[in-house]
């Protein structure tokens, strides 16, 4: 990527002014909730719109053109139908234009005449530098810096987004309905994003160089990827190596594995899905985690997000449910793991801390009295500092407030100190209270214990521990 290409691909993702063409006064509509969602966030640029056939917008004087502006601004956002696109773009670019953004569909995905439409739009891009995010995408959402330039209703106060969590998660994305999905329930876990890029056809832009861009900022600690064939694979090699070299992590859901997946790919976003042993090959070379569907891709980009590299495979376990936890040493050792018995020593150090009926040997039993008494903090501050395991598991009940309202300013200062990754597994569903203080622990939850256990595999690094048996 040209230093060009580069300055170029910085305004677009952090722009200092704004031209929306083909704004709208209706909210409920595409082309008009840009400039809601734009204002909902706080954006603080200069904000310009484009509609030749009103005076004002959204209590903005409307322009005719992109051209009769007052600058040139960073960022064109297209809102208009497909057969007017390619004109606007061309005007972009002769108004100098940094960069624009096509939400518009109808191009490669449905024809050749729409293939031929995107690719002047490509061409008029790479004749004057400007770059070009889409067409047939929902934009991106660059979480800290407050710019939201999307439709989505993810990032929409009115229809979707409660309370925003910023964190250091990226999400880039060939289909836009599914990145902004995973930036949806990541918010409901409790998991926050720096940014959501999506790419739609990539007739200039693309997953990689956005996620290549995207590693650099000091925000971000993993890139998730969701793909339907990359443009150019070989492009993949260089950025999963200057991740591993930053210490930070790139998880990849790739889909159209499937005959019909397929057949699908190019009339979704117009990529070919490609050959699945060979990009199982780049992402194992690359140390590129994969993950096999929305869920997985959660769980894993969760674990990554909050947990610390797992140096080996003996898991602890610390439960308050006994069922719960031979369940969660099941899943382990389903996943690769073992769930070794303690030491002697170990136990010792233990049985002090939980009740006479509990069980030391791992899983460590301190029974459901440790929900209202007693500290699980120092249970696993203890388990972990015996050296005997890589990692461990808190199983409990997360359904009434009591153990995290008791727990969690003792549960934030061993988090800090451990080494050890951890990760909690509820055996209910958490209730609000509960759900508000996970949110600001440095720990990944999970429902399940098999849920649980992928976790501690993305954590023990790709090819670490084989898929699980069952």
């Amino acid at each position: 990527m040209t230093r060009e290409h580069q300055a170029g691909l910085a305004r677009l993702l952090r722009p200092r002014s704004i031209a929306i063409v083909g704004a709208s006064e209706n909210p409920d509509s595409l082309s008009g909730r840009p400039l809601e969602v734009l204002r909902q966030h706080g954006y603080d640029g200069r904000i310009y719109v484009v509609n030749p056939n009103r005076a004002r917008v959204g209590g903005l004087a409307s322009y005719p053109s992109v051209a009769a502006l007052p600058e040139p601004v960073d960022l064109a956002v297209v809102a208009v139908r497909a057969a007017l696109v390619p004109e606007v773009v061309a005007g972009c670019a002769a108004a100098g234009v940094r960069a624009v953004v096509v939400f518009s569909s109808g191009f490669a995905e449905t024809s050749p005449a729409g293939r031929a439409a995107q690719d002047r739009m490509a061409g008029l891009a790479e004749a004057s530098g400007m770059r070009l995010l889409g067409p047939n995408g929902e934009g991106f959402f660059n979480v800290a810096d407050g710019v939201a330039v999307s439709f989505s209703p993810a990032v929409d106060r009115r229809r979707g987004l409660r309370n925003l969590t910023a964190g250091n998660l990226a999400i880039v994305s060939q289909s836009d309905g599914l990145g902004f999905a995973l930036f949806n329930w990541g918010q409901a876990a409790g998991l926050g994003a720096s940014f959501v890029v999506t790419t739609g056809n990539e007739s200039d832009v693309d997953v990689l160089e956005v996620a290549g861009a995207l590693l650099a900022d000091d925000q971000t600690a993993v890139v998730a990827l969701i793909v339907e064939g990359f443009r150019r694979p070989a492009d993949l090699a260089p950025v999963a190596q200057r991740a591993r070299e930053l210490g930070k992590h790139i998880v990849v859901a790739k889909l159209g594995g499937s005959v019909a997946g397929r057949r699908a790919a190019p009339v979704h976003t117009a990529h070919e899905s490609g050959d699945e042993p060979e990009y199982d090959r780049m992402f194992c070379e690359g140390g590129v985690v994969r993950a096999d569907d929305q869920e997985d891709l959660l769980d894993v980009c969760f674990a990554l997000s909050r947990g610390r590299p797992m140096c080996g495979r003996r898991v602890g376990v610390v439960t308050t449910s006994g069922g719960a936890g031979i369940w969660m040493a099941d899943a382990c050792e389903a996943h690769g793991f073992t769930v070794p018995e303690l030491s002697a020593r170990a136990q010792s150090a233990l049985r002090p801390l939980m009740p006479l009926f509990g069980s030391a040997g791992n899983p460590v039993d301190v029974t459901a009295q440790m929900v209202t008494g007693g500290s699980i903090a120092t249970v696993l501050r203890t388990l972990c500092a015996s050296g005997e395991v890589d990692a461990a598991v808190v199983v409990t009940s997360l359904a009434a407030p009591d153990l995290l309202r008791r727990e969690s300013g003792a549960l934030r200062v061993v988090l800090a100190e451990l080494a050890t990754p951890v990760v909690i597994y509820s055996y209910t569903v958490p209730g609000e209270p509960s759900l508000e203080r996970l949110r600001e622990l440095p720990v990944a939850w999970y429902p399940s214990p098999r849920r649980a256990a992928r976790a501690l595999r993305a954590l023990a690094g790709p090819g670490a521990s084989p898929r699980p048996k069952l």
